[in-house]
């Protein structure tokens, strides 16, 4: 009986032995070990600054046709008249010449049609040249024209000068149309320029308005301009800006001068 009492004991000790030692090997069974990794993401940056050449830029951009060639739809030959810098605004307005013509008084509204703007080695349709280089969420905006100063002539009769205006009288703007130096995917969309606007005295008209829902449009330097040089008949760009004066209105011979305000104003 001592003999059996003893090897149980032993038995039961090797087994408690087993069980202690059992925690060490689990242990070393949940160590991990380093796995593959096949993907890492590296950073990558750029950092971009105003351009300041916009601040004394005052060149015309060139436009091309959609086979790669110089556009002469609105131009032809070398224009050096100088353009606006500006980030954002109107670079310019080409000066409207309706040019000499016999007074007429006929019972009927007097009826002009504006020139091609000419320099000594190039004509150009007559326009609007606008830009918007802003870095800005909102590239919407409108462009608006209004006759602030009618035409108006001095006349002098012996001792007597008076100053004698065309109050009343209307330009006609039509066959309009845009010219962009950008992709199309941010450039002034076509839908936002009307086809024709008449400018008065009154009240301010609309020409663009550039207010979608896509406000990234409207960037780069932008032509608005009325008719073309390659057109013939009415969409000739010499029948496209139309000054009448009414018939009641009485014209003197004399060098008429009048002014048209253009405003370009970005949307709030």
């Amino acid at each position: 009986m001592k003999l059996t009492h003893k090897l149980c004991s032993a038995a039961l000790l090797a087994a408690v032995g087993v069980a202690v030692a059992l925690p060490s090997i689990t242990k070393a069974d949940d160590t991990e070990v380093p796995k593959n990794d096949t993907t890492f993401k590296g950073d990558m940056d750029i950092q971009f600054t105003r351009n300041t050449e916009d601040d004394t830029n005052t060149t015309r951009p060139g436009l091309t046709d959609s086979n790669g060639e110089k556009d002469t739809d609105i131009e032809s030959g070398t224009i050096t008249r100088p353009l606006k810098p500006v980030v954002f605004g109107i670079q310019d307005v080409t000066p409207l010449s309706f040019g000499e013509n016999a007074v007429v008084t006929d019972g009927n509204d007097r009826v002009f049609w504006a020139k091609n703007y000419t320099e000594k080695d190039g004509v150009m349709a007559n326009n609007v040249a606008i830009k918007d280089v802003r870095s800005t969420l909102n590239h919407n905006y409108t462009l608006t024209a209004q006759i602030t100063k009618p035409m108006t002539t001095t006349v002098k009769e012996g001792a007597e000068s008076v100053d004698r205006k065309l109050d009343g009288a209307t330009l006609l703007y039509r066959n309009i149309g845009r010219k962009t130096n950008v992709a199309q995917e941010i450039a002034l969309p076509e839908s936002a320029v009307k086809t024709s606007a008449e400018v008065a005295e009154a009240a301010p008209a609309i020409v663009v308005d550039n207010n979608g829902v896509n406000k990234d449009q409207g960037q780069g330097q932008t032509y608005i301009h009325f008719g073309k040089l390659t057109a013939t008949g009415e969409e000739a760009s010499t029948k496209s800006v139309k000054l009448t004066i009414g018939k009641e209105k009485s014209i003197f011979e004399g060098d008429y001068k009048g002014e048209v305000t253009w405003v370009l104003t970005a949307a709030k």
